[in-house]
């Protein structure tokens, strides 16, 4: 920037004050940097930057991805949600307040290891729903491993290895694993008991 604003100043010498006002305007709206893109937050842990009284804080669990173009809509548990094209599953549906763990699970996983194997879900629809479409090195391990086990295991995906690429449907087994064969309904009061730490090692939520 210094060398930019040293150029104009050059080029401004025999210019007239309006031009090298116009000239100046120019030179700082190249060097001034562009924000990240907006992304509606709601209440929760306090945002980046400076706050206004009474502004209710943004909740790193709670991240508006309504209207964003590359947002996919998922079925999960039963119920529709949203989740942003490209995204770890896990991370997607804790986001939108749901969570691949079946009750103690929530609390006792791996945030996203690959090794408790506790977030194994199956996906429903197209075979490029989520990416790889086939198992990695970790789920080939882990889903091979009790209490998973052939020949249910190989519908299943570990939601922390995938990521969203088309609408499609969720669905999670019963027992702590998920590795049941009754459909898990139900909605969880609490699904990120760790805060942001849930996503310690997802790199894009850090």
């Amino acid at each position: 920037s210094f060398f930019i604003f040293c150029k104009i100043a050059r080029r401004g010498r025999h210019a007239s004050g309006t031009a090298r006002s116009r000239m100046l305007t120019r030179a700082v709206a190249r060097v001034t940097p562009r924000g990240p893109a907006r992304v509606g937050l709601r209440f929760g842990a306090r945002p980046a930057g400076p706050t206004h009284p009474g502004t209710p804080r943004a909740s790193v669990l709670d991240v508006d991805t309504s209207d964003e173009a590359d947002a996919v809509e998922l079925v999960f548990r039963g119920r529709p949600t949203t989740a942003r094209v490209g995204s770890k599953l896990r991370t997607a549906l804790l986001r939108a307040g749901e969570t691949p763990h079946n009750g103690n699970a929530r609390v006792i996983n791996c945030r996203g290891l690959g090794t408790c194997g506790t977030c194994a879900v199956e996906i429903l629809g197209p075979e490029d729903a989520v990416s790889p479409n086939e198992w990695t090195p970790i789920e080939s391990a882990r889903l091979n491993f009790p209490p998973h086990a052939p020949p249910g295991n190989r519908a299943l995906r570990l939601a922390c290895q995938v990521r969203v690429r088309r609408a499609c449907e969720v669905r999670k087994y019963d027992r702590f694993w998920g590795q049941g064969n009754a459909v898990a309904t139900e909605a969880a009061e609490e699904v990120a008991p760790l805060g942001a730490l849930e996503f310690l090692l997802d790199a894009e939520e850090k």
